[in-house]
């Protein structure tokens, strides 16, 4: 299994990554993109990155973040995904529950990353939250993701899918989906397409319903699978396959043009 967007760096967790990434491997998810937020963290996810084979680093500033950025941050961030070479950029994008809104601070750090993004040659790694609207009108005015990228978590509604897959986005699905009051979740995952499909735990973050924490692990990637296989009527061991699929090749495997 291939879990798409976690945090293994989170200061919640970064202490037992070891024992997080082993428990994992034993539930079978062999491949993770841990995604940084923050200057701050980058390091953190580098030495993940470096000391685990499966797992794939990602760094940007996250649209929570964007306020405590550093002079210089984006010539920090080019030189580590330049040292790494199947290094992603990520977590950035747009969410609009910030508060106080920032939201012009916002969309130029997150439209400098996706320069930096077709500059380097990456998939990117994208957040969301009550910003469609900015995300489709900057995605269409760049001409979509020219080295693909993943919406993690997906919340927004099912009619966005297809045009955002247009834009060269993969829609990636977290233990939210469990809840059997998500309609929406479900409804999205219906439209899209099997070789745009991808699955996530958002570890530490979003535990999947009566799973005890106090934090969301790799581990549950499986609850969230067979979840999707519920929804869309097919086997687990479809889902399995499909969604690893689909993330090596666009963060592991990807082609580089």
């Amino acid at each position: 299994m291939f879990d798409s967007h976690c945090h293994l760096q989170d200061r919640r967790i970064v202490d037992s990554v070891d024992d997080i990434i082993s428990k994992a491997r034993r539930a079978g998810v062999d491949g993770f993109l841990c995604c940084g937020t923050t200057e701050n963290d980058w390091a953190d996810v580098a030495k993940i990155g470096a000391i685990h084979s499966g797992a794939i680093c990602a760094f940007g500033i996250h649209p929570w973040y964007v306020d405590e950025v550093s002079d210089g941050w984006d010539d920090v961030l080019k030189k580590y995904i330049a040292d790494d070479n199947r290094a992603a950029i990520g977590e950035i994008g747009l969410d609009n529950t910030v508060k106080p809104r920032n939201d012009n601070r916002q969309i130029d750090i997150f439209v400098r990353q996706l320069e930096i993004a077709d500059e380097l040659k990456r998939p990117v790694s994208i957040h969301c939250r009550r910003a469609w609207e900015s995300i489709l009108k900057i995605l269409k005015a760049r001409g979509g993701l020219r080295y693909g990228g993943a919406i993690h978590s997906y919340s927004g509604p099912a009619e966005l899918v297809d045009e955002l897959q247009k834009l060269g986005c993969h829609i990636s699905f977290s233990g939210s989906i469990i809840n059997d009051k998500n309609k929406r979740a479900a409804e999205s995952l219906k439209k899209v397409s099997p070789n745009r499909l991808l699955v996530e735990t958002d570890s530490p973050d979003i535990l999947p319903p009566n799973i005890p924490g106090p934090t969301n692990e790799p581990a549950n990637l499986q609850l969230i699978i067979n979840k999707i296989a519920e929804i869309t009527e097919k086997a687990p061991e479809e889902i399995t396959s499909l969604t690893r699929e689909n993330g090596m090749r666009l963060f592991i495997n990807p082609a580089r043009q």
